[in-house]
């Protein structure tokens, strides 16, 4: 018999980056929520990521994120937080919104500091809302969700905030699928 939803454990992640491409961008911010099905966050992990030194003008969009060198010197070695999310993902599901890009940008961030980071089985609260409006009626960005969910949070381009806002998410669209059975992830999870 399969594990009821309520009680599975959901590592919901965000990254804030210096720009789109994972093979010449950096994560400046990741953002950690272990949720539970039912919607109970047992935990939150926010860091900026300390490089030894960023190059000039290397911080992307900083008008979208807001990040500015000083809270990169605040922050922890990259390999720091990868370990911080590899512990969370031992005992719970990757669960990202748009989750291809936050992939992307981890795995490759793990390979260059030659990190044994593991995600399977990974959920993307953007695919999994957008196969719920087959009709495609709605916008499916964070934002017009937590609206239209009644989500009082409103994402803000910080990773913790994001995460916060998907974690909260997560249990109603799971709900809005049926799923109810932690068997039945695999029919939602990233290929």
């Amino acid at each position: 018999m399969s594990e009821n939803i309520s009680t599975a454990r959901f590592a919901v992640v965000d990254t804030e980056t210096t720009g789109l491409s994972p093979d010449t961008c950096a994560i400046l911010q990741l953002g950690i929520v272990i949720v539970r099905g039912d919607g109970v966050i047992e935990d939150q992990f926010s860091t900026y990521i300390k490089r030894r030194f960023w190059k000039p003008g290397r911080l992307g969009a900083h008008h979208v994120h807001g990040i500015t060198r000083r809270h990169l010197r605040t922050g922890v070695p990259l390999t720091n937080a990868l370990d911080r999310l590899s512990t969370a993902l031992s005992t719970a599901t990757f669960v990202a919104h748009n989750a291809p890009f936050d992939l992307g940008f981890l795995r490759t961030e793990a390979t260059r500091c030659d990190h044994s980071l593991t995600i399977t089985s990974p959920i993307c609260t953007l695919a999994l809302s957008r196969s719920l409006d087959p009709a495609k009626t709605h916008p499916h960005n964070l934002r017009e969700l937590a609206t239209r969910y009644g989500i009082t949070d409103v994402p803000n381009h910080d990773a913790l905030a994001d995460a916060v806002v998907t974690a909260r998410l997560l249990p109603l669209l799971l709900a809005k699928a049926n799923i109810t059975t932690v068997d039945q992830l695999a029919a939602i999870a990233l290929k």
